[in-house]
C-alpha cells in the first residue's frame, strides 16, 4: 500500500548531524509528535561489549535535541529510553551496565526529563501467540509499552543469522521479556516435548556465548541443523506479529556504521556515513535493505508486513540523496543461502 510518507537519507561523516538533518527532511511528517506526552525511544543494545553491533548514544542525543528544538513543550514531555539486552541477558550481565558502559547514563544528567529503563525492573508482562518450530508457543510483551503515546525505534543496517537483516521494526524484540527472546527464533519449545531438538539440551546463552569465541564453528553447525532451516521460516512471521502489536511511530537508522557478514553482533563494520528516517517504519526499513544491496521483498518480515498493508516498501517521497549514492553491498551472514528459504 503505498503511503505519502516522506523516508529521507542522508549522507555525511557526522553522526549526530546525519541524524538531525534527517529528521528535518521528514519534519512535515512529525506535527503529531508535537501532542505526545510520553515518547519511548528504543535503541538497539544486543552486544555488551562490542559498540558496532549497538546503538550509538548520540544518534540518540541528536534525536532528543531534535524534539527539544522542535517541540514548545519539550520540558512537559516524558522521554524514556528503554531497553532489554539479549546480548546481557544471556551473559549474565544486565541490561542496566550495558547502559553504563556505552554512555547512556550521560543522556539523564544532561535532560531533565529524559530517564533510562531497563526490561529487568519491569513485573508486568502480557502473553501473545508466536509460532515454533514444533507448534504454537507464547511469549511475553512488556507492558509498560503501554503508557506511551509515541515510539521510536533507532537501530543501524546489520546483517542477521536468522532473518537476513534487522532494521528498525525487528529492534522491538527489545520489548519482549528476555528469557522469551529465542522462542521468536524458534529456538526452544517449553511445551512441545515433542518437538525437542538440539536447542531443548543447549541452554540458550551457552549458544551465545559459544558464537562469541567460535562464530564460524556454530555457524556451521546451524547449517547443518533442520530446526535452524525450520527456525528462519518462522521468525520472520514472529517478528511481524510483534510489530502489529508495538508498530513503531517513527524509525531512524543510524547508518554511520552498519555491520555486514555474521551479524548482528559477530560481523564487520561497514562504514556507511549514512542516516535514514521515515514515520512510516516499513519504508524506513525498505530503504535500509536497499542500501544494504537487498531487495525487501526477500526479507521474510517486511514482506508479510507489506502484503498485510501496515506501510510501503516503494521509494516514493525519498528525501535527500538519491538510493544510488548511497548503496554499498553488504557480504551476508555466511548462512545466507538457508535464510533465503524462509517462505
Amino acid at each position: 500500500m503505498k503511503s505519502k510518507r516522506l523516508v529521507s537519507l542522508v549522507k555525511g561523516q557526522d553522526r549526530y548531524q546525519n541524524v538531525y538533518r534527517a529528521l528535518e527532511l521528514i519534519k512535515p511528517d512529525l506535527e503529531p509528535l508535537k501532542q505526545k506526552t510520553n515518547i519511548l525511544i528504543k535503541p538497539n543494545l544486543l552486544s555488551t561489549t562490542n559498540p558496532y553491533a549497538n546503538t550509538h548514544v548520540v544518534a540518540i542525543q541528536a534525536i532528543i535535541d531534535f524534539i527539544a528544538e522542535n517541540c514548545d513543550d519539550f520540558a512537559h514531555k516524558n522521554i524514556v529510553i528503554f531497553e532489554g539486552s539479549a546480548g546481557a541477558y544471556y551473559q549474565k550481565s544486565s541490561t542496566r551496565e550495558v547502559f553504563a558502559r556505552f554512555g547512556y547514563f550521560e543522556l539523564e544528567r544532561s535532560y531533565n526529563n529524559v530517564t533510562l529503563e531497563c526490561i529487568e525492573d519491569c513485573s508486568g508482562f502480557s502473553p501473545f501467540e508466536i509460532k515454533s518450530i514444533a507448534g504454537r508457543e507464547e511469549v511475553r510483551l512488556v507492558d509498560r509499552v503501554r503508557d506511551f503515546d509515541y515510539i521510536i525505534s533507532v537501530n543501524l543496517p546489520k546483517t542477521h543469522d536468522y532473518a537476513i537483516a534487522t532494521l528498525g521494526i525487528k529492534n522491538m524484540i527489545g520489548l519482549i521479556k528476555q528469557e522469551d527472546k529465542s522462542l521468536i527464533h524458534g529456538l526452544r519449545t517449553p511445551s512441545a516435548p515433542q518437538g525437542r531438538t538440539i536447542f531443548t539440551f543447549i541452554p540458550t546463552w551457552m549458544i551465545s556465548w559459544a558464537r562469541r569465541r567460535a562464530s564460524r564453528v556454530v555457524n556451521l553447525l546451524f547449517k547443518c541443523l533442520p530446526a535452524y532451516r525450520k527456525g528462519v521460516k518462522v521468525i520472520h512471521h514472529n517478528i511481524a506479529t510483534l510489530a502489529k502489536l508495538v508498530w513503531p511511530d517513527m524509525v531512524v537508522l543510524d547508518g554511520l556504521y552498519g555491520m555486514e557478514g555474521n551479524g548482528p553482533v559477530d560481523g564487520t563494520p561497514v562504514y556507511l556515513k549514512l542516516a535514514i528516517a521515515s514515520t512510516d517504519a516499513l519504508k524506513a526499513d525498505a530503504l535500509g535493505a536497499r542500501v544494504m544491496g537487498l531487495k525487501p521483498e526477500e526479507i521474510g518480515y517486511l514482506y508479510y508486513l507489506n502484503r498485510e498493508g501496515l506501510g510501503d516498501i516503494s521509494l516514493e517521497g525519498l528525501v535527500g540523496i538519491p538510493l544510488k549514492e548511497a548503496v554499498i553491498r553488504f557480504r551476508p551472514h555466511s548462512n545466507y543461502k538457508i535464510q533465503r528459504l524462509w517462505r
